[in-house]
């Protein structure tokens, strides 16, 4: 007696024996997918591959230099801004808060870095209004694990401090186009302040974010998007002279090392020369092309298109959804499209 192959389905594949399992499994994606707790359990991931054998690693150079800065503060009372040092005086006030409160350890110099990079996460969600749920959600995930950002929010460095200001100055961006309230005004102010106090390659995010407005009209133009008109501003000029001194004036209490140096204030443009300087010749920073994926010094060797190729998969994807943009129906989305691929 001939028994008849068993047919499949692609939708229904082996849970079609059993339909009652994948309703349940469908309930419970769902379920997930529209919970509270689902932005709980991707922090709880941040925070534990973070904070998990923190001191495990030796201190790297950076670290080590960071700490001899806190030591010298600690000598002088301040912090004495160098503009050719390429880095702003906000860090190392935290470090010396961290240093003071938690004792001179591995544990207290890697802390304040390792809660900035778990806010970045937690500030990924509050992108949801404007790029949807499963967006933010996924790339607050993306980021929770990504193994770039969790080796750097584990490092003493400024560089997680620059992530979560120019992600609360993009947010206040979009919030101020599509909302337009006194909240996203103080979110963009503090964000660029924030940016300014931490690292000069401020200016890059800066004119990344502006450029990509006339890349974007030109882009509504070609396809136009039904949410592209801004919202009418409900704050005035009060509220933007409040966020204004607020920022101006956090920036020169810190560059001016507590008013103890107000020759470090004339860094905030005097950086610029040597940075130039800096650009143009390398002096060490240089990334090179390595062997990594294809070639010999093919352009895909680049050290981060390498990097990003090998470990960061995620990235990857999104860079590439970046080039289909246009396609994008969501104006943030848009933006942000265009915005990170002028960064990188």
């Amino acid at each position: 007696m001939r028994i008849a192959a068993r047919t499949s389905s692609g939708e229904g594949g082996a849970l079609a024996d059993f339909p009652m399992l994948r309703n349940q499994l469908d309930a419970w994606r769902t379920r997930l997918a529209e919970t509270g707790w689902t932005p709980w359990l991707i922090l709880g991931l941040a925070v534990f591959l973070r904070f998990f054998l923190l001191g495990i690693k030796p201190p790297h150079f950076d670290e080590g230099i960071n700490g001899w800065f806190v030591d010298q503060m600690m000598k002088n009372g301040f912090y004495k801004y160098d503009p050719t040092n390429y880095h702003g005086p906000l860090h190392f006030y935290v470090l010396l808060l961290s240093q003071t409160l938690f004792g001179r350890n591995v544990w207290a110099l890697r802390l304040p870095v390792v809660l900035v990079s778990i806010s970045c996460v937690w500030l990924t969600f509050k992108f949801e209004p404007f790029v949807g749920r499963a967006v933010s959600r996924m790339a607050a995930l993306a980021m929770a694990v990504s193994p770039g950002f969790v080796f750097y929010g584990r490092y003493s460095i400024h560089e997680v401090w620059l992530v979560l200001f120019s992600m609360l100055f993009i947010l206040g961006l979009l919030g101020l186009w599509k909302a337009g309230t006194p909240d996203y005004l103080w979110c963009a102010g503090m964000g660029l302040a924030g940016m300014i106090l931490t690292k000069e390659t401020y200016i890059i995010h800066v004119g990344c974010a502006a450029l990509a407005v006339p890349v974007l009209v030109a882009s509504n133009r070609l396809h136009r998007l039904p949410d592209a008109p801004p919202a009418k501003q409900t704050w005035d000029y009060v509220d933007l002279a409040f966020v204004i001194s607020v920022g101006a004036a956090a920036i020169i209490f810190f560059y001016s090392g507590t008013f103890f140096h107000w020759s470090g204030v004339k860094g905030l443009y005097q950086f610029y020369q040597a940075w130039f300087a800096t650009g143009h010749e390398g002096h060490g920073h240089e990334k090179e092309a390595y062997n990594l994926i294809w070639k010999d010094h093919s352009w895909i060797n680049y050290y981060w298109i390498a990097l990003i190729a090998r470990y960061e998969w995620p990235v990857l994807g999104g860079l590439t959804l970046c080039l289909f943009c246009q396609r994008f129906k969501n104006i943030s989305l848009r933006y942000l499209a265009i915005y990170g691929v002028g960064t990188l």
